[in-house]
């Protein structure tokens, strides 16, 4: 495993990462395999944990902590990130980001993890109610108590994020370091455009998600829709995400990239799956990816997308990049009348 700063910080992270999104804790069976899904990536040099308290309604961070203390996994050896935002309680409080969420939000967290502290914690999204000086005060609190080292963003609009570097400025507080954004070979705009200055300007890292599109970058559905998928359903989001990428007006575009892709996957020997993951790895702006494995198997497949990306020379990104055909468009100089540079 390959290990990257988190931005312009000393935290050192895997390169991939384990998202808990799937993690529950119903029965004895699925907390066995909750346990030996950590432990494979543990072993594979995975080192960063991220999960969050609306996952299962905080089912997650209680399966992650108890799999953590049975395994006796030594906690200095780990990167533990959790998310507030959205709480597992239905008070007018459970949810945003004010000073009285945050503080209360990460107590609850703690103790659902059975841990002192976490590494990081993200604002899982904006809250355009509460302003950016009380959710920077509030983590400034929290880092100088000891109960995170790093507090980070997950899919705010680029100018609150800026907003929020002025006022750590002005007062003199810890920043955010991190952004949590979506990204993959589909999902580009915000990391390969959006958050550039993000990443230029103030050193912040990024831990994307959802490096397969949902799925649709895997291979699965490169011959079309297979019955039973996370499509055939009446998820809201997996409707959106369907009509986006294999809607009928734009079906026949994905599928012809995929094919592409698939090609280029067969000629490095990798899996579709792991040529999307290792393309991921290759943005220097990418501090680290998290995976959605829910088998050990899965964990084993997706760590050697490590090596493919060694194997992914400069020609082949231009490859790929004329099959995908989506590269964001540059912000234009009308001075000199040709793309900005930073």
């Amino acid at each position: 495993m390959e290990y990257k700063n988190l931005g312009n910080t000393g935290l050192k992270i895997s390169v991939l990462s384990l998202g808990s999104g799937f993690l529950v804790n119903d029965d004895r069976a699925q907390h066995e395999n909750i346990k030996q899904v950590i432990k494979k990536a543990f072993d594979s040099g995975i080192n960063f944990f991220d999960t969050a308290e609306m996952y299962g309604y905080g089912q997650s961070e209680i399966a992650l902590g108890k799999a953590i203390k049975e395994l006796n996994l030594p906690r200095e050896q780990l990167v533990i990130s959790t998310k507030l935002f959205w709480g597992p309680g239905d008070g007018p409080n459970d949810v945003g980001l004010s000073r009285k969420h945050i503080i209360e939000g990460t107590k609850n967290s703690l103790k659902r993890l059975q841990l002192d502290y976490v590494d990081i914690i993200f604002c899982h999204r904006a809250d355009l109610e509460t302003p950016v000086e009380e959710t920077c005060r509030a983590f400034d609190f929290l880092i100088n108590q000891g109960k995170t080292f790093y507090w980070g963003t997950s899919e705010w609009p680029v100018e609150r994020i800026m907003e929020a570097h002025r006022i750590c400025d002005k007062l003199g507080l810890h920043h955010p370091v991190v952004e949590q954004p979506e990204y993959s070979m589909l999902n580009r705009t915000k990391v390969d455009k959006e958050y550039l200055p993000l990443f230029q300007d103030h050193g912040m890292g990024s831990t994307v998600w959802s490096p397969l599109a949902s799925g649709i970058l895997s291979g699965k559905y490169n011959n079309g829709i297979p019955a039973g998928t996370r499509f055939d359903t009446s998820d809201p989001m997996m409707k959106m995400v369907y009509e986006s990428h294999l809607g009928e007006n734009v079906r026949e575009k994905t599928i012809k990239l995929l094919k592409g892709l698939e090609e280029i996957a067969k000629e490095l020997g990798s899996t579709q799956a792991q040529l999307a993951y290792a393309w991921v790895l290759k943005n220097p702006n990418v501090s680290s990816c998290l995976m959605g494995a829910s088998k050990t198997s899965q964990v084993e497949e997706n760590v050697r997308a490590v090596e493919v990306a060694k194997k992914i020379t400069p020609e082949i990104l231009e490859r790929i990049e004329k099959i995908l055909d989506n590269t964001p468009a540059e912000h234009f100089n009308f001075k000199l009348w040709k793309p900005f540079k930073n």
